[in-house]
């Protein structure tokens, strides 16, 4: 009887792709709303200077590739998008797995749905974790249509005043440049 070697599984790489855009797109959407958005704001407040938020897809390290990773830093009073590359973070939420972080970040589906079903896991501060998402909350609801971002948080934030001045504003400026 002959055995056979284990077959690796193949790369995904257009979905790890698309999960770094994305996880890309939503640091830099986050650093820029919270410049403007006074919700926003006093989350950002509450956390302490020098606070690193991590979203990390797992496995973090397989065959030297980095995952698809987000890193969100507090620093002088403001949220700053720093990058992937991050060692250590006070919060991390963690993807279970390549396949999970594709459904929640193209539109797909909701993250307290992914929580639910142990599709994502958090390390970390929880009441952190809980600010964390009311600001993705507000973010989802500038970035998507409301038809899109109904079906992504559970209650979407009071109305957003001028809401499309905003918006274009996040799509012109604050995603390309980061400001």
């Amino acid at each position: 009887m002959k055995f056979c070697k284990a077959v690796p599984p193949k790369r995904k790489w257009l979905k790890e792709y698309i999960c770094q855009i994305v996880l890309s797109v939503l640091g830099r959407a986050l650093q820029s709303a919270a410049k403007f958005d006074h919700r926003l704001e006093n989350e950002v407040a509450q956390l302490p200077e020098g606070f690193t938020i991590k979203m990390v897809v797992l496995p973090e390290r397989e065959t030297g590739r980095i995952s698809p990773t987000m890193v969100l830093e507090k620093a002088n009073g403001r949220l700053k998008y720093t990058g992937r590359l991050r060692s250590r973070a006070d919060l991390t939420i963690r993807f279970n797995n390549l396949e999970s972080a594709f459904l929640v970040l193209t539109p797909q589906m909701g993250a307290a749905r992914a929580f639910s079903e142990s599709r994502l896991s958090v390390v970390g501060d929880l009441a952190k974790a809980v600010a964390l998402t009311r600001c993705l909350n507000v973010t989802l609801a500038y970035l998507y249509p409301g038809v899109i971002a109904r079906r992504l948080v559970k209650r979407l934030p009071e109305p957003i005043h001028s809401l499309y001045r905003r918006r274009l504003y996040l799509y012109m400026v604050g995603i390309p440049f980061g400001r």
